[in-house]
């Protein structure tokens, strides 16, 4: 069975921990239905899983990936630790109930997408760690990044690439030699341009609206 099989549920989604890491912040308007704010999207809704590929040797040459998810709902949700700023999520679903549900509930993804940057125009980023440590006195962090684009009034492109970055710590003052490595750090260090491990891309078709 592909490791791809169970969607991306190894990743540990950020929120506003890594905001702070870029100049730019999520586009937020005010809901009418009482609920709270919620994000600036025309993109929110099911949307049925039309292709759905990927590579776990490198990022080059992607290919189809079974089983491959039906649906992926696109939702509004208020993140644990600021609930005034909603941020645009996205989960893979089984059925049209269970994604409405879902939408319903708005729960902040722990097996999904999480994008904290960006607009329906030049689409929304993302990221995640899905593994960290240290070798020598670097960190390391295997950063996944996550880009939504829309080309068309009913189509999604979601595309994750890992890297693999290595980037300084905080050492702790007290001498120890107690390393602390931050997200936020992991974050940067993609501006290095560190090698692509993997990659995970699916095309979707709009099916209804939530």
């Amino acid at each position: 069975m592909n490791q791809y099989s169970r969607y991306l549920n190894r990743s540990i989604f950020l929120a506003t921990c890594v905001a702070f890491a870029f100049t730019s912040a999520a586009a937020l308007g005010c809901g009418d239905d009482g609920g709270g704010p919620t994000v600036d999207s025309t993109l929110l809704g099911i949307y049925r899983v039309d292709s759905y590929q990927g590579s776990t040797v490198g990022c080059e040459q992607p290919e189809d990936l079974e089983p491959a998810p039906v649906f992926v709902l696109l939702y509004s949700f208020l993140p644990n630790d600021d609930p005034d700023e909603p941020l645009l999520g996205g989960i893979f679903c089984g059925t049209i109930d269970f994604c409405l549900q879902a939408a319903a509930e708005a729960p902040e993804p722990q097996i999904g997408y999480s994008f904290i940057q960006g607009d329906d125009d030049f689409g929304w980023r993302g990221w995640a760690i899905s593994s960290s440590g240290i070798e020598g006195d670097q960190c390391r962090a295997d950063v996944q990044a996550h880009v939504l684009t829309s080309t068309s009034s009913d189509t999604i492109n979601i595309e994750t690439k890992t890297f693999a970055t290595v980037f300084d710590g905080d050492q702790a003052t007290d001498g120890s030699g107690r390393l602390t490595c931050r997200n936020a750090a992991a974050i940067e260090a993609l501006r290095d341009d560190p090698p692509c491990t993997e990659i995970l891309v699916l095309d979707a078709t709009f099916e209804r609206g939530l």
